[in-house]
């Protein structure tokens, strides 16, 4: 289980549960009070800070947390995490006129075309995304152009994501 898919899950348990991360930790609140605090990288229950242990949870609300937490936990903790996404920056181009107006980014991208693939530019919105297990296959594939696919590499951002 993702880190993110683990907080909408909690927070989708009840109206009084609350649920964000921030710096490194999933941190869990009841009617405004952090009841839990857990760490990205826990690996059991131990690892977790539990912040007012007084505070009573209904016993749903309570095995519904537990048994979410749990699934996280028992997630490699290299899996939590989203993979990085890229999109491969093409050069652009001006003409080598350094006082005209650069035309508008632009990314290297496959496209097909009667069952043939070939590669093409697209705009920023238009661009193909690749994973970072995708780039490594490609430079698997291609190594002459590693080092090309590597100076290329510009990540993705959730926000830039379509």
């Amino acid at each position: 289980m993702k880190i993110k898919e683990a907080v909408n899950r909690i927070e989708s348990t009840s109206k009084s549960i609350f649920a964000w991360e921030h710096e490194g930790y999933i941190h869990i609140s009841w009617n405004t009070f952090t009841i839990l605090v857990v760490p990205y990288e826990a690996k059991t229950m131990f690892d977790c800070h539990f912040v007012n242990p007084k505070l009573e949870l209904p016993a749903d609300v309570k095995a519904r947390i537990s048994g979410i937490i749990g699934k996280l936990l028992r997630t490699p903790i290299r899996e939590r995490f989203p993979e990085k996404k890229y999109r491969l920056r093409w050069i652009d181009s001006n003409d080598g006129r350094d006082d005209e107006f650069i035309g508008p980014e632009t990314y290297l991208g496959r496209s097909e075309d009667n069952g043939v693939l070939y590669w093409t530019t697209f705009q920023k919105f238009g661009a193909e995304i690749f994973t970072e297990s995708e780039l490594n296959q490609l430079k698997k594939d291609n190594p002459r152009l590693a080092p090309a696919i590597d100076a290329m590499k510009e990540e993705v951002k959730d926000d830039d994501n379509d």
